[in-house]
């Protein structure tokens, strides 16, 4: 169309972690300035990923006292960066596997020679335990959703979920500034004016909200009726871990 604007309306994030995984694959996964690859050293890496069982843990415990049973079989952790998550979860399940965009990230997590099995897309269910952890957050809500519910259509029935997102924000803490954009759901998402997000160059990391209440409805046509939240707070950007276990066969939507 003569006149239109030609940037994309919603920025891509998967160029920014693409560009991060290669130059700082650990510290884009923990922002502590001890995992900054200026200075990385052995020791360090081990410490970053010796935090692994120490989140999953609580995580396979409240799924636990939400189940009756810890999460089991078959898992994927999507968004798995470097694999400090999906090493973890081999303490739970027989078979994981994690799926992320950055060929960096995943070369290095299959260099350290675990069961796990990396891949570059999501793979084939059914998953009989489906987790993220610090990853919708860095991905627009338009297309977070589509990627949760292709993730909930692979869980299998008595399958588990636990998947983290952030929904507010300090007032302190700024907006995006990406333009509006007309979803497909027939409304406009809320306005914010500016581009400046757009024009960032590639490599840095930008934080979403999600509408929860889209979230839930997913889960509910995913057949996961009980939900349990827990709550997250990343440096003002506060979010729920959502843990839920699908009880029933997807409802087309």
């Amino acid at each position: 169309m003569l006149g239109a604007d030609p940037r994309p309306l919603v920025r891509d994030t998967d160029a920014d972690w693409r560009e991060l995984g290669q130059t700082q694959p650990y510290w884009a996964v923990l922002s502590h300035p001890d995992f900054r690859s200026e200075g990385l050293t052995p020791e360090k890496v081990e410490e970053f990923y010796a935090s692994g069982p120490f989140h999953i843990g609580p995580i396979a415990e409240a799924l636990k006292a939400l189940t009756g049973k810890l999460p089991s079989g078959r898992a994927l952790d999507f968004g798995c960066g470097v694999g400090r998550l999906a090493e973890a979860m081999l303490a739970y399940a027989h078979e994981v596997t994690g799926a992320d965009i950055s060929p960096g990230m995943l070369e290095l997590a299959r260099a350290r020679g675990s069961r796990v099995t990396y891949a570059d897309k999501i793979p084939e269910g059914p998953f009989d335990w489906i987790n993220s952890f610090i990853v919708f957050q860095h991905i627009p809500p338009e297309r977070g959703e589509q990627i949760i519910e292709e993730l909930l259509g692979k869980l299998a029935v008595g399958g588990m979920v636990s998947l983290q997102l952030t929904v507010w924000r300090d007032k302190n803490r700024e907006w995006p500034k990406e333009e509006a954009e007309a979803t497909v759901r027939g409304f406009f998402r809320k306005k914010i004016k500016g581009d400046r997000l757009m024009s960032l160059p590639v490599g840095h990391i930008h934080m979403y909200d999600y509408d929860l209440s889209q979230v839930v409805r997913l889960l509910n046509l995913a057949g996961i009726e009980e939900i349990r939240l827990v709550s997250t707070n990343h440096d003002g950007h506060h979010g729920f871990i959502i843990l839920g276990q699908k009880t029933a066969p997807t409802t087309p939507a």
